[in-house]
Formats: C-alpha cells, structure tokens, sequence
C-alpha cells in the first residue's frame, strides 16, 4: 500500500532505476523544504495583506534565510562552508526575486485602473495578466535554480538525510508513499 506505483508492478525496479527515483525525490525534497522556508518568510512578513513582496527589507529576508539555513542544515550535518555557500545561493535569488516585486506593484495598478475605468479594456486586462505570468514563471525559474545549486552543496548523503528529517519531523512523504 505504501510502495510507489510502477509502470508495472510485478517488474522490480533496476538500481538505476532505483538510484534515479532517490535522486528525483531528494531534489524535490530539497525543493519543498526550501519553498517551506520561502513560504514561512513569506507568511512571517504579512502575506499578502502588505503585497508580494511583504513588509520585510531585504536584509530581513536575508537574515531570516541565514538563521533558516543555519537551521535546517544542522539537522544533516553540514558543514560551515555548505551553509555559508547554500546561504549566498539563497540570498541572492531571494534579492533577485524581491527586485521583481516593482514590476507587480506596477501591474497591481494597472489592474486597478482597468477595473474602475468606465469600460473595461479587455485586452490591456489580457496583456496585464500575460506579463504577470511571465513575472511568476521568471521568479519561479530563478528560485528553482538557486534551488538545485544549494541542492549541488550537500552530498548525496546529507540530501537523503534532509528528506529523511522532513518525513519524519514535517510530515512530508515524499517518493509515492
């Protein structure tokens, strides 16, 4: 019941085949750990109720990042150069990503012009939204990429422990189960 579904069952799975699926559910482990934290940063600093980008500066972020790191990477043993390589990593995608939180700002009153003129313009409203899902998937390709360097940082092993930390102390089941 909890074995992770196969093309087909009865066909165990090669070690290669074994070894890519760890791999595969380490990096997301990673991922998912790591958009936890952005969440919870995200959550801590007022959410939405003070915009995308919250009510932090930008050295809060980044001192919330160290202590976060400096956290959750004790649990695997790192060593004081992976933290201080994993913090720079994730430090600058998150003044990257901040930086793009003008342009929001700008289409958030676009929006609100569209919406209260006398009539609505279709397709300015359409550009708008087009241009915001580029500004998500722009943020989201730089956050993935910080993502696996920082993942790049750890061995193997200590990913594997991170995973193993998360499904026991997070509740996260990662792999299928």
């Amino acid at each position: 019941m909890n074995e992770p579904l196969s093309p087909n069952p009865t066909t165990p799975r090669s070690p290669r085949q074994r070894r890519t699926l760890l791999i595969g559910s380490t990096v997301l482990g990673v991922l998912m750990l790591l958009v936890g934290v952005k969440a919870y940063v995200f959550a801590a600093a007022g959410g939405w109720h003070h915009g995308w980008r919250g009510s932090m500066t930008s050295e809060e972020v980044a001192d919330r990042i160290e202590h976060g790191v400096k956290y959750v990477l004790s649990e695997v043993d790192a060593t004081a150069d992976q933290k201080t390589k994993v913090t720079a990593i994730l430090q600058a995608a998150a003044n990257d990503v901040h930086a793009l939180g003008d342009q929001h700002l700008a289409a958030r009153s676009q929006i609100h012009e569209i919406m209260s003129a006398p009539t609505i313009d279709r397709a300015r409203l359409e550009n708008v939204r087009a241009n915001e899902l580029q500004l998500a998937d722009q943020a989201s390709r730089r956050l993935v990429t910080a993502f696996a360097d920082a993942a790049e940082v750890l061995t193997p092993e200590q990913r594997t422990k991170l995973i193993e930390e998360m499904q026991e102390h997070h509740g996260w089941h990662g792999g299928g189960h």
